[in-house]
């Protein structure tokens, strides 16, 4: 009976088998590059808001500076007829121009905050390059079994010899027993 199942093989040579080294190797180095990807997207994401207010603000002075020319054209031409609606748009521009001021104060301030964020999140992220680096060699020192160690030579044994100091003995004087 054959069977096409390809879990009753067994592995190849080549083939590594997953362990927890290997695992924390891999999310170490997804991790940072998530990391690294995810900061740069945002900065970019920032930068285009940026322009976006950039854009509106131009559009604004233009329409802005239109305006009070159109005002001012009119009330010298026909000094007698009241230019209340220029004048009433004019105030609704003044009023989208300071709006608009104060969302571009806003997403600098969201700006600096995020260069801030990302400075420290990368300066953090440096831990797991170090992480990697050290499951690198903790693998390689395990794959690569150190030679075997050399015996050392042994010295020729040597006589112990007590390092105290020792005192100098009295000679036994023997008195012969008395009868």
């Amino acid at each position: 009976m054959t069977s096409t199942d390809n879990s009753t093989k067994a592995p190849k040579a080549g083939d590594k088998v997953s362990n927890p080294l290997h695992l924390l190797q891999t999310l170490t180095r997804t991790l940072n590059e998530h990391l690294a990807s995810a900061c740069n997207q945002a900065e970019q994401d920032a930068q285009k808001v940026m322009d976006k207010l950039q854009r509106q603000q131009e559009k604004l002075e233009l329409k802005l500076s239109q305006t009070q020319q159109k005002l001012a054209a009119r009330e010298t031409e026909q000094p007698d007829k009241p230019a209340n609606k220029t004048r009433k748009k004019l105030g609704e521009l003044e009023a989208a121009k300071l709006e608009l001021h104060e969302a571009r104060q806003k997403a600098e301030s969201y700006i600096k905050q995020l260069n801030s964020d990302v400075r420290q999140t990368l300066r953090l992220a440096k831990g797991l390059e170090r992480i990697d680096s050290q499951v690198g060699q903790a693998l390689e020192k395990r794959d690569t079994p150190a030679p075997a160690a050399k015996p050392r030579a042994r010295r020729p044994a040597t006589p112990r010899h007590n390092t105290k100091p020792t005192r100098a003995r009295k000679p036994k004087t023997t008195t012969p027993p008395a009868n």
